[in-house]
């Protein structure tokens, strides 16, 4: 089953991908998606082989837990959308918004309590992943809607302690 939190790297921070990765790691986060849509190709598989490297040095068992498949999500910012998942194997959704967030350029609709718990109830049984804005705080409102779990960017890459922020975020979801 996966982890309750992902954090996924942010091209506009004030660290580079590798320290977000780093500092998400030592506040106790243990699936982190390396997003960097500004990076060219070779730039971004060097960034990803150095997170991974971090990654298999911080969660010793992370492997033993996710095997060798690699692990699919989709977003879902609509049911339309659900049609992504037709034909293939997809691991998790990511639905969203939750909220504003300014670390999306291009923001879909923002969604109520109601058409969040519908689109987690349509998703089914992908687990599903509450995005866009949320924080440590949202994460009972968030379970109650049927989410499976929250990822964040912004709420570590962009707070002033992210270790500290990474900690309570992984504290709020309970691992």
């Amino acid at each position: 089953m996966f982890p309750r939190l992902q954090f996924l790297t942010l091209d506009a921070a004030p660290r580079t991908h590798r320290e977000q990765a780093r500092v998400a790691l030592e506040g106790g986060v243990r699936w982190i998606q390396l997003r960097a849509k500004g990076l060219a190709a070779e730039a971004w598989l060097a960034e990803a082989r150095a997170i991974v490297g971090r990654c298999r040095v911080a969660p010793a068992t992370a492997r033993a837990l996710l095997g060798e498949a690699a692990i699919v999500g989709v977003t879902l910012n609509e049911p339309a959308h659900l049609a992504r998942c037709a034909g293939a194997r997809v691991d998790y959704a990511g639905v969203g918004p939750f909220r504003h967030t300014l670390s999306k350029q291009r923001l879909a609709s923002v969604h109520t309590a109601e058409s969040l718990a519908a689109l987690v109830g349509a998703a089914a049984p992908l687990p599903c992943f509450a995005i866009g804005g949320v924080t440590a705080a949202d994460w009972p409102a968030v379970r109650s809607l049927g989410a499976h779990g929250i990822a964040v960017s912004g709420a570590i890459a962009l707070a002033d302690d992210p270790v500290s922020a990474a900690k309570t975020l992984v504290e709020a979801v309970g691992g």
